[in-house]
């Protein structure tokens, strides 16, 4: 380096991409990575029925099948990042790289946005920020502890040795010893979003502060053209998502278990056939009718709580009703439901005495 270029500082910052070293690598992971999973996850959170709640029609504004040209404005921002991040001083001066770049902080503002509003229904879920955030604080914690006392206690492979060590006993027990591992996961892909943010909004700064320039016609052609597509991707997200809850249900989901206990031998489950309005039939019986209105009163007295209890069934009963293919094993599973079914009904008959004369399944 000359003397020359190192009186005009003004020359490097142009090229001096916040982001260095083996940051770049891992910063193109992120970017791949993690909108591909959360988009995948965004199916576990796929109501089953029209509840009619503002958190029914958020995971179908999310669903890739409604989102599916917001796919290619994500994928647009995700290439133009990557192209900046590898080689800054040839694409930093390209206008469409650097509107990528502006795309990429609107569309993850936008989703960070619908992920809160279906996260943060309570006061306790706001903790959820200190999450969100720790890219903007743990930073200056770590050097602080670095600095003060870490460096001298611990070193990063004695880090290293442990979190192996804690992998390898972890194969060996109970599988509730990868339960730390994957709420970490889960706390990745749920800040995914925000942290997505985070490195657009730091790489639009650096452009706007280096690189942005006159704003000229062929630019605001380009513009122009972006919002209309951005436009149109929203106007399909929201018709279909509409098409999409239309297709839900109207009501709950039946009680899997109980449903499949319903078709064991008749003299024993005491089941009979129904007909639907939809035109199809329906195997029920007495244990049936009352956990189905026991679950409607839940509903109506605490839907929260319902909607905890409900997420929490449908991640078991499901597996566990499609085990229950013979009329024996329905037969086994209808007695084991009978203490859970007189202790719904004693619960009914107190509080809804009325019950026993509403017609469920008749």
């Amino acid at each position: 380096m000359s003397l020359e270029s190192a009186k005009n500082p003004m020359t490097a910052p142009s090229t001096d991409f916040p982001v260095r070293g083996w940051w770049k690598v891992f910063y193109a992971a992120f970017l791949i990575v993690i909108p591909s999973f959360s988009f995948f996850a965004v199916e576990a959170l796929k109501p089953e029925w029209q509840s009619g709640d503002l958190e029914a029609y958020i995971p179908l504004l999310m669903h890739p099948e409604a989102a599916v040209f917001f796919l290619f404005l994500i994928a647009y921002s995700i290439l133009s990042y990557i192209l900046l991040l590898f080689n800054a001083e040839r694409f930093a001066g390209s206008f469409a790289v650097r509107l990528g770049i502006y795309t990429g902080v609107l569309l993850a503002l936008q989703y960070s946005i619908l992920l809160g509003l279906y996260l943060f229904k309570t006061p306790s879920s706001f903790g959820i920020l200190l999450v969100w955030f720790l890219p903007l604080y743990f930073p200056k914690f770590y050097r602080w502890a670095l600095a003060k006392w870490v460096a001298r206690y611990i070193s990063l492979w004695i880090v290293a040795f442990v979190l192996i060590a804690y992998l390898v006993i972890a194969s060996f027990v109970r599988e509730q010893a990868f339960l730390p591992v994957f709420l970490v996961l889960l706390g990745i892909f749920a800040s995914g979003p925000f942290w997505s943010f985070l490195i657009a909004l730091q790489a639009s700064f650096w452009l706007l502060k280096y690189h942005e320039t006159e704003f000229i016609l062929p630019r605001g052609l380009g513009v122009t053209a972006w919002v209309a597509s951005y436009i149109a991707a929203w106007r399909y997200d929201i018709l279909k998502m509409h098409e999409m809850y239309a297709a839900l249900p109207p009501v709950p989901p039946d009680c899997y278990i109980a449903t499949a206990a319903a078709h064991g031998h008749p003299a024993i489950v005491g089941s009979w056939k129904v007909n639907l309005a939809n035109g199809k039939s329906l195997q029920v019986n007495r244990q049936l009718q009352i956990f189905k209105s026991a679950e409607l009163a839940l509903i109506a007295v605490t839907p929260r709580l319902h909607k905890l209890l409900r997420k929490l069934y449908d991640a078991i009963g499901k597996p566990l009703a499609r085990t229950i293919r013979h009329p024996l094993t329905a037969d086994a599973a209808y007695l084991l439901l009978k203490p859970f079914e007189w202790t719904a009904g004693f619960i009914l008959r107190r509080f809804v005495p009325e019950y026993e004369s509403i017609s469920i399944y008749n």
